[in-house]
C-alpha cells in the first residue's frame, strides 16, 4: 500500500480540478475486488476523457448515523481506505461528513445539490446495486433519468461473483467479508479483498504472560475493526518499517481464566519492544481454534508448534 496525499475533507471549497471529473460514490469499506472493478471501469473512462477520477466516500459510515445500534464494524479505518482507493486508481478522494442533513436528502436533491453542484461530473460510475438518497430510494435508473437533463454519462458495473466454500456463488460485498472475517475464514476474505485482511492499531501493554512463556507478544489495539474469530493465525506484521512473520492469538486466554479479548502477536525473530508504535497484522491463515490447556507448560509446547507452522507457512 503506497503513501499518498491525504483525502479532502468536506464538500466546501473543493479544488477546481474536480469539475468535469469521472465520479464514483460509496462507502468503499474494505476496497474489495468488487469496489476495485468499479474503480477500474472509472479509470478507463477518466483516461479517455482526460479527466480526474474522483471518489466520494463518507465518514462515519452512514449506518452509524442512521442506525447506530445496528452499524457494522469497519473493515478499514479511513486512512487505510484512502490509501487503498488511491492505489486502486483514484486521483482525488473527497470525504463527505455523513450527517442526518446529508443523508435525509431526497435522491434528486442529492444529485442536484451534491453531485452536480460540487463536482459537475462528466461521468458517474457505480455498481448495479447502487442506492442513495433518503431511504436509499435512488438507484442507477434515478441517475440515468437525471443524466439526460444534466448532461453526464451513467455507467453501471456488474456485481463481482465468487465461489466461496460454505456459501456457494455469492456477490463480493463488504457485508460478506465482515461475516467471513468474524467466522475466522481469513483465506476466503483474502480472496474477496485481493489481499490479506489487516488489523491496524497501536501496540499496547499486556499481562506479560507471553514473556514468561518465552514467547513475548506485541498486543494490538485495533479500535472498531472487525476482529477475526477466536483462534490462532499465521500473519505478517509490519511495524517500525520492518516486516515479521507472526503467530497471532485472538481470544480470552482460557488457560489462565476469564479475561478480556486480546490480540497477541508473537513476532518471529524480532527483538525489543514496540509499545505505542503502530502495527499492521495481515492475516494469512487460521491455524487452530483457541482452547484451554491443562497448564502453562502444555500451552508453551503448543505455541512452539504454532510458531513452527507459521515458519513453514512462509517457506
Amino acid at each position: 500500500m503506497s503513501f499518498q496525499k491525504p483525502c479532502i475533507t468536506g464538500l466546501d471549497n473543493l479544488p477546481p480540478s474536480v469539475c468535469g471529473c469521472v465520479l464514483t460514490i460509496g462507502n468503499f469499506d474494505g476496497v474489495h475486488l468488487g469496489h476495485q472493478s468499479i474503480l477500474a471501469r472509472a479509470k478507463v473512462l477518466a483516461a479517455q476523457s482526460n479527466a480526474p477520477l474522483v471518489v466520494m466516500t463518507f465518514e462515519p459510515h452512514p449506518d452509524l448515523v442512521l442506525r447506530p445500534k445496528d452499524a457494522p464494524k469497519r473493515l478499514t479505518h479511513l486512512d487505510t481506505r484512502c490509501c487503498l482507493l488511491h492505489d486502486a486508481g483514484a486521483d482525488i478522494i473527497v470525504v463527505a461528513q455523513a450527517t442526518c442533513e446529508l443523508l435525509s436528502l431526497e435522491a434528486r436533491a442529492f444529485i442536484d445539490r451534491i453531485l452536480v453542484r460540487s463536482f459537475s461530473p462528466s461521468h458517474i460510475v457505480e455498481g448495479k446495486n447502487f442506492r442513495f438518497g433518503k431511504g436509499r430510494a435512488g438507484n442507477i435508473q434515478t441517475l440515468r433519468d437525471a443524466a439526460g437533463v444534466l448532461g453526464f454519462g451513467v455507467h453501471d458495473v456488474d456485481p463481482l461473483m465468487m465461489d466461496i466454500e460454505g456459501h456457494g456463488t455469492v456477490r463480493v460485498s463488504s457485508t460478506l467479508i465482515r461475516n467471513l472475517v468474524a467466522a475466522g475464514d481469513v483465506k476466503s476474505a483474502h480472496r474477496c479483498l485481493g489481499r490479506p485482511y489487516a488489523l491496524v492499531g497501536p501496540v499496547v501493554a499486556g499481562a506479560g504472560r507471553g514473556r514468561i512463556l518465552e514467547f513475548p507478544t506485541a498486543n494490538l489495539s485495533p479500535g472498531e475493526q472487525v476482529l477475526p474469530a477466536d483462534g490462532v493465525y499465521a500473519a505478517k506484521a509490519q511495524i517500525n518499517g520492518q516486516s515479521f512473520m507472526s503467530a497471532v492469538s485472538i481470544g480470552t486466554k482460557p488457560t489462565f481464566g476469564p479475561s478480556d479479548r486480546t490480540i497477541e502477536a508473537f513476532l518471529i525473530d524480532a527483538s525489543g519492544d514496540f509499545y505505542n508504535q503502530e502495527m499492521t497484522l495481515h492475516f494469512m491463515d487460521r491455524l487452530r481454534e483457541q482452547r484451554k490447556f491443562a497448564n502453562a507448560e502444555e500451552l508453551k509446547h503448543q505455541i512452539a508448534q504454532d510458531v513452527q507452522r507459521v515458519r513453514e507457512h512462509n517457506d
